[in-house]
This record gives structure tokens, C-alpha cells and sequence, in this order.
């Protein structure tokens, strides 16, 4: 098992968020706000297709799948949804996407290839599985 950790912190600016890891930061914002970076659920459809292409990558020189070009396109739809006892909760209710690929392998081992992408990949396995939340308390700052 490996552990990831980020932090985000809400700028001074209107709706903006910095968040990093590694030295690496992306900024966050909303549209209505002043649209400096993508909202978090552009982000998070965005590190499903990132996911998708990187697990497509390293399948591909694995098995020496011939693999010359791979996008995906995503799309997905918000709004609120029942998760239980009638608890209405804000969130994707749909994920759509259509990967696109330039390679000379048979359609069959496209096919398989893909399958393959999809039940490797840990930002897919998230979303369609769920996993656990933990709120580790809070800290009040000075």
C-alpha cells in the first residue's frame, strides 16, 4: 500500500484554491469567481482521464502493445442523487467517457487492452467502488 498526501489551502482570492504535493501546485477556482483554474469536479473527471492515459502507457510497454497515440474524452453529470434514507447528496451521477486510440493491434486486442486499462486503474477503481472517508478531527489555528 502507498500513501499520498496534498495540501489545499483556500488563497485570499476569491473562490481560488492552491493545492501541491512534491513541489507541484494547481490552482482551483470556479467560473462564476475569477476563473484561474478548473473547478474540482473538472479536476477530478480530468485525473480520471490522466489515469486512464498513464495505466494505458505502462500497459502498453509492458506487453509491447502497440500503442502510438491514447486520449480520452469525459464528460459527466452533476446533480443531486439519494445515497440513502432519503439523504439527497450533490455529486456525479454519471461519468461518461470514450477512449481514443492509435495503434495496429487487432480490435479483439484493443478490446482486451482496455478492459485491462480500466480494472488497473486506481482513480476508476475509486470512483466506481467508492472508498472509505476519515475525518481525522480538526486543528484551530492561531
Amino acid at each position: 500500500m502507498s500513501t499520498y498526501k496534498v495540501k489545499a489551502t483556500k488563497t485570499t482570492t476569491g473562490m481560488q484554491v492552491a493545492a501541491g504535493t512534491r513541489g507541484f501546485e494547481i490552482t482551483f477556482d470556479e467560473p462564476g469567481s475569477t476563473n484561474t483554474g478548473m473547478n474540482p469536479v473538472e479536476i477530478l473527471l480530468t485525473s480520471f482521464g490522466a489515469c486512464q492515459a498513464i495505466t494505458a502507457t505502462e500497459l502498453a510497454r509492458k506487453r509491447n502493445f502497440d500503442l502510438q497515440a491514447f486520449w480520452v474524452n469525459i464528460s459527466g453529470d452533476l446533480g443531486h442523487e439519494n445515497v440513502g434514507n432519503d439523504d439527497k447528496r450533490y455529486k456525479f451521477t454519471e461519468i461518461r467517457y470514450t477512449p481514443h486510440l492509435r495503434s495496429d493491434e487487432s480490435e479483439e486486442d484493443i478490446k482486451k487492452f482496455l478492459a485491462d486499462v480500466a480494472r488497473k486503474c486506481p482513480v476508476e477503481n475509486t470512483l466506481a467502488y467508492g472508498t472509505k472517508f476519515v475525518e481525522n478531527g480538526f486543528v484551530v489555528e492561531d
